[in-house]
């Protein structure tokens, strides 16, 4: 322990230490933390020492931006799976470095345990960000389980799963770097709905695909539905009105 610190710092005061703080109370002492002193220090030493004949640097310009620049090129994979009285369904989401978002509900004609549809989706997305020319990837999964299992820090020791593990190894090959994430369920939603959705519904033999769009609104429908101005008229309907909410 610092002494001085001590010293000045002791809630409790008695015998000799007591004697000490009074007889040093006569000068003007502050305790300040060394790491204060030092960082003053570096400063007052910078400015009795400048240095002379420096160029003037433009600060409108960086100089070696190309150097220090750096390009974000991982991609970001999210999935999930569901299964109810209705089928099984899977989602995932591919999230590019620009931030566009590729999301996918699939829907499981075949039987499938919960597990297995994780390495089902996991499987298929990954094939997908191969297509898509993705190299490096970041895996956001929930179940730390799943992120052990297809980490490599360990094995699926059932035998029908196996043949996944075999599978995600090869896939996994062909990426210059592919990074494990644990998520919480709550931040999982999105793929959860997708997973969900696909689960419920029950799509017709000859229909491979459905397209679907999400989009997010933050005003009511009607707000934008008359036009500004009728055709002849040069200000809107609705001006006096504006007006006179405005003054």
């Amino acid at each position: 322990m610092d002494l001085i610190k001590y010293l000045f710092e002791n809630p409790v005061l008695n015998g000799r230490i007591s004697r000490w703080t009074l007889m040093l109370s006569d000068f003007d002492l502050k305790y300040v933390p060394f790491k204060v002193i030092k960082g003053r220090a570096v400063a007052d030493f910078l400015a009795d020492n400048p240095i002379e004949e420096t160029e003037v640097i433009d600060t409108w310009s960086f100089p070696d931006e190309n150097v220090v620049h750096v390009e974000n090129d991982i991609w970001d994979f999210y999935f999930d799976g569901a299964s109810n009285y209705m089928g099984y369904g899977v989602g995932r989401l591919l999230i590019s470095p620009t931030g566009e978002h590729v999301p996918v509900s699939i829907k499981l004609v075949f039987n499938v345990r919960n597990a297995a549809a994780e390495y089902e989706v996991y499987l298929l997305g990954l094939r997908s960000a191969l297509d898509l020319g993705v190299k490096k990837l970041l895996v956001h999964e929930y179940s730390f389980l799943v992120i052990n299992h297809v980490g490599g820090s360990s094995k699926i020791k059932s035998q029908s799963l196996a043949l996944y593990q075999t599978r995600i190894d090869e896939l996994e090959k062909y990426f210059e770097d592919i990074r494990y994430v644990h998520l919480p369920r709550e931040e999982n939603q999105f793929v959860d709905a997708l997973s969900k959705l696909a689960a419920l519904i029950n799509t017709r033999d000859h229909i491979d695909s459905m397209p679907i769009c999400v989009e997010r609104r933050s005003s009511l429908a009607y707000v934008n539905a008359i036009d500004d101005a009728e055709e002849g008229e040069t200000e809107p309907w609705y001006i006096t009105i504006l007006k006179f909410k405005e003054t």
